[in-house]
């Protein structure tokens, strides 16, 4: 299963990034490395145990099963594959989902390819597929800076609910509804 990704058409293209979706030519030995880095861990949470290049498989092989969609993240220029975005817990009946996120490759960091990363799979949420609201919990300063840019709601925060390096922090509620996001639209003369 392991290899190189073949350039597959984006499913979703911005300025900075491409999003495909998440395949097996995707498992990597730099793709692993992400998931086993203190750094790209942090906001995500501890781990008791490394994860390993079969355990990486097999999460891409259930991605179908449990109905997530999850794309992989590239650069626009390059079309290499940066990090993964994902709506979770897709919940039809409510139209609803968690908005999660990882940019795994560190030396993007700080570009904004998760911002737009963000803004591309919500449109796509409200304008393809007909969901009502996303949501997210994060105590990622990053991740709560790009949402609150991008118009979401700050709903509340979980306190103390989170631990980093022994310290435990908060955890930023936020959602955005597709109300919100076509009168924003609107007001920007986009829709």
């Amino acid at each position: 299963m392991t290899g190189q990704p073949m350039m597959q058409p984006p499913f979703l293209e911005g300025d900075k990034v491409r999003l495909r979706a998440l395949t097996g030519a995707d498992v990597s030995e730099r793709y692993l490395a992400w998931l086993n880095d203190p750094d790209v861990l942090r906001h995500r949470g501890p781990k008791a145990y490394p994860s390993t290049l079969p355990e990486l498989e097999r999460y891409i092989e259930s991605i179908p099963a449990r109905g997530d969609l999850v794309l992989a993240v590239c650069e626009r220029e390059t079309g290499r594959h940066v990090g993964n975005i994902a709506l979770n817990t897709i919940l039809w009946v409510h139209r609803s989902a968690e908005l999660s996120i990882m940019i795994g490759a560190k030396d993007v960091w700080g570009r904004g390819l998760g911002k737009e990363a963000i803004e591309l799979v919500t449109r796509h949420a409200f304008e393809s597929m007909g969901l009502n609201r996303l949501w997210a919990d994060s105590p990622n300063p990053a991740f709560n800076a790009a949402v609150k840019g991008l118009g979401w709601t700050h709903e509340g925060t979980k306190r103390q609910a989170f631990l980093i390096g022994g310290r435990f922090v908060d955890m930023d509620c936020w959602s955005v509804l597709a109300d919100e996001y076509f009168a924003a639209r609107k007001a920007e003369g986009k829709a």
